[in-house]
């Protein structure tokens, strides 16, 4: 059954983390796709890895722009998980993993965080329980 209640404007910061999501996946990408190609170093399965959360890193970016009721726990899961990635890419990853080791662990922190935020929820169609 559809709801009538209209959905709530996209707050500033979900814009943001859709950006961050998406640029982040793109970046993701890049690398892994540099490590295969034999312009970077780094493990072979570090650089599958980074990959497959590049292209989740993109469809999430879509995600939270459209504010689809599954981006947000998919964007928290995903989100917790790539800090163990970003230990990985800092430990495995040369320069370029470093930097991306630290980005991701920051977003792995900072993105889940937020996405519980009553405004963050709203927008992704969970409302507060009534008291």
């Amino acid at each position: 059954m559809a709801s009538s209640r209209p959905k709530p404007s996209r707050p500033i910061g979900v814009m943001i983390i859709a950006i961050v999501a998406a640029a982040g996946g793109l970046l993701s990408l890049f690398g892994g796709a540099s490590v295969l190609a034999g312009t970077a170093t780094g493990p072979f399965v570090l650089a599958i890895t980074v990959i497959i959360f590049g292209i989740l890193g993109l469809v999430l970016g879509v995600g939270f722009y459209t504010g689809a009721i599954w981006a947000r726990m998919a964007g928290i899961i995903i989100y917790i998980i790539s800090i163990g990635l970003g230990v990985a890419e800092i430990l495995y990853g040369g320069n370029v993993g470093f930097v991306g080791g630290v980005i991701r662990i920051l977003a792995g922190i900072i993105i889940p965080v937020y996405l519980t935020r009553p405004k963050p929820k709203s927008f992704f169609g969970k409302v507060p329980r009534p008291a």
